[in-house]
């Protein structure tokens, strides 16, 4: 925590009320380190941010065009959404177009966070659907590529699983991280996850924002998954949320993805860069 540095402070009339600690990181069009504020080699799991570079094998495999996922149902493998019944309609198509049921899904339950935001409190069990869990989304475009590659869905989040493997080497080559570095722990919602350097998000996400995939195959995927954010930014977030505020800011130009443990991705497209905040502490 010695290299964080305050990024924001927030005054209550003249009065400083807290200060806030953290650090931030850009790159530029060529994914060079150009401004940072703290430690940009903080070390950080990429947690929820790293969901849209979890679904390239899906659509790397053909498996997304198999199941026809149209883009608001791929929106929502890239989301944390809030639960709203909209959402859950989505994840339950995406569920039933590769074959799939909501006792598939391993995410676990909790209070849907569109409840959380308004006071609400579950009136029909809304808290026990793991259909509503804001990660049901990516957990839906799991089991369905595992149904595509004929494992047994109950495997698919198991680290050693197909499915998992695709991820990791997606997330390696995305990030610019080698693979074997990447430490492997487990997100809140029971998937693998991965923790790395920070400012390797801020590669990822330029590259997304971008369409830089290196490759014409990647490049075409990631646009692909930019335009489906983009497009349905509601299924990625929900109202009252930063990412779908940023993406209605700047239509088109950013993509951003927020995950637990305060880090948030963005990339624009114009001009290039990618920028990363791991939010630590306040005071």
């Amino acid at each position: 925590m010695s290299n964080t540095e305050i990024v924001a402070k927030v005054y209550r009339g003249e009065r400083e009320e807290s200060v806030h600690y953290g650090s931030i990181a850009v790159v530029d069009k060529n994914g060079k380190l150009t401004h940072y504020l703290g430690d940009p080699e903080f070390f950080t799991f990429v947690r929820s941010s790293s969901k849209p570079f979890q679904l390239i094998p899906l659509i790397q495999t053909g498996a997304a065009d198999k199941y026809r996922f149209n883009s608001k149902q791929l929106a929502i493998m890239c989301g944390s959404h809030i639960g709203t019944d909209n959402h859950r309609a989505t994840v339950m198509a995406n569920l039933s177009a590769a074959g799939n049921k909501p006792e598939d899904l391993q995410c676990g339950t909790h209070v849907p966070i569109y409840m959380t935001m308004a006071g609400e409190f579950p009136q029909l069990n809304e808290h026990k659907d793991v259909v509503r869990h804001n990660c049901s989304g990516k957990h839906s475009g799991f089991l369905a590529l595992a149904k595509f590659l004929g494992e047994d869905v109950a495997d698919y989040l198991k680290p050693e699983s197909k499915v998992q493997q695709l991820v990791l080497d997606a997330v390696a080559n995305m990030y610019e991280y080698p693979r074997e570095k990447i430490i492997i722990s487990t997100d809140g919602c029971s998937a693998p996850n991965f923790g790395m350097p920070m400012k390797y998000t801020a590669q990822a996400f330029r590259k997304l924002a971008t369409g830089d995939g290196g490759s014409k195959e990647l490049s075409d995927i990631l646009v692909r998954i930019k335009r489906v954010m983009t497009e349905f930014p509601e299924m990625v977030s929900g109202e009252g949320r930063f990412d779908l505020a940023l993406m209605r800011a700047f239509p088109g130009n950013v993509v951003g993805k927020v995950g637990a443990e305060g880090i948030q991705g963005i990339g624009f497209s114009d001009p290039p860069v990618g920028i990363v905040v791991r939010y630590m502490m306040a005071t």
